[in-house]
């Protein structure tokens, strides 16, 4: 069983933002390293164009509209992107830990997330490996189905029906990447608070989503209505002048919202049942 609620207080904006540091390059790379479920997603329609040889039939399949590389360029961006994923989950696991007890007189700041997060750095890529392969299964299993009809049949075919299941399997992935990304918040700060494994954590955190599930649902949405506020905003940005400007965008608003959702996460999860970090092994 989990731990009893320290707190069933109402969180409020206020304090959360008095524990946060805006801007934060600490924050920014806390928000990055939350997009596993995004990462997963794209990598299942990669892989779903692939097998069906037409990327835009993918896209369009899914109404996403958003263009999908090819597998050679999509592999190509992936190992790119790993060094940044292990200098993300180093810096994000250090500012989750810093933001447990945050001290007005020492922001964090890059250098502190930094060397605070040395010791979670290899547990916090791997909670981020998880999630990206629960998301990525999930997608290929919701999504590849309806893929696979259109590609016998063709859309044509289809007609209102195809319309009606893809509006319904799409609104049931996204209902599986808001829970998949507040699983991985909850594990991320049950690691940072205690010594326990990969496994362990990602246990406790749904053990602590399926406790209060219609509270988990709210802050579910939430979460990753934010995220997604945040990822359309860049692709907007990316849309009307450029790639470049559409990176600065997400740098640029990550900065400002990362550390704030990081100090939300370290003061919901007690709330929600877990442990503080001084209270001893957590039972699940």
């Amino acid at each position: 069983m989990g731990a009893r609620p320290e707190s069933r207080e109402r969180l409020g904006l206020a304090d959360v933002i008095r524990g946060a540091a805006i801007p934060s390059l600490a924050g920014m790379a806390f928000e990055l390293s939350g997009l596993a479920w995004a990462f997963g997603g794209a990598a299942a329609l990669t892989a779903l164009a692939a097998l069906a040889g037409d990327a835009e039939l993918v896209s369009d399949t899914v109404g996403s509209g958003i263009p999908i590389p090819g597998p050679v360029v999509a592999t190509g961006l992936f190992l790119a992107a790993l060094p940044l994923l292990l200098i993300c989950s180093r810096i994000g696991g250090g500012a989750a830990r810093l933001s447990i007890d945050p001290d007005p007189q020492r922001p964090t700041t890059l250098l502190r997330a930094w060397t605070e997060g040395k010791g979670v750095q290899t547990s916090a890529a791997a909670i981020w490996c998880q999630i990206f392969g629960m998301m990525a299964c999930g997608t290929f299993v919701l999504l590849g189905p309806l893929v696979a009809l259109t590609a016998l049949v063709g859309p044509e075919t289809l007609g209102p029906f195809g319309v009606i299941l893809s509006g319904l399997a799409l609104v049931l992935t996204l209902a599986y990447a808001a829970e998949l990304g507040a699983l991985h918040q909850l594990a991320l700060a049950s690691l940072v608070r205690h010594e326990r494994g990969v496994g362990s954590a990602v246990l406790h955190g749904w053990r602590l989503m399926r406790a209060r599930p219609e509270h988990m649902r709210r802050l579910a949405a939430a979460e990753f209505a934010l995220r997604a506020l945040t990822l359309l905003a860049a692709g907007f940005a990316s849309y009307l002048a450029g790639g470049p400007w559409g990176l600065a965008q997400l740098a640029i608003l990550a900065s400002l919202v990362g550390s704030v959702r990081c100090r939300a996460w370290a003061l919901i999860y007690p709330r929600l049942g877990g442990l503080s970090a001084t209270a001893g092994p957590l039972e699940v």
